[in-house]
């Protein structure tokens, strides 16, 4: 499940922002040890290398077969 962390950085990338301002916008200003913070900047640069609608598809929910 994804956190609101995480769904900020997803917004972050599909309104444009490079991974230098998400790191001082969002990761920095978030009350997070370092290596949580270390986690959150892996996880933006990995979506900062994906075409916008592969991000609008990944928050879409998956359907497992339940």
């Amino acid at each position: 499940m994804p956190t609101k962390l995480q769904d900020t950085i997803v917004a972050a990338v599909l309104a444009g922002a490079d991974l230098d301002a998400i790191e001082e916008q969002i990761i920095d200003r978030a009350p997070l040890d370092e290596e949580q913070k270390s986690a959150l900047w892996l996880y933006a640069e990995a979506l900062t290398d994906r075409p916008a609608r592969l991000l609008l598809n990944e928050r879409d929910p998956v359907d497992v077969g339940n």
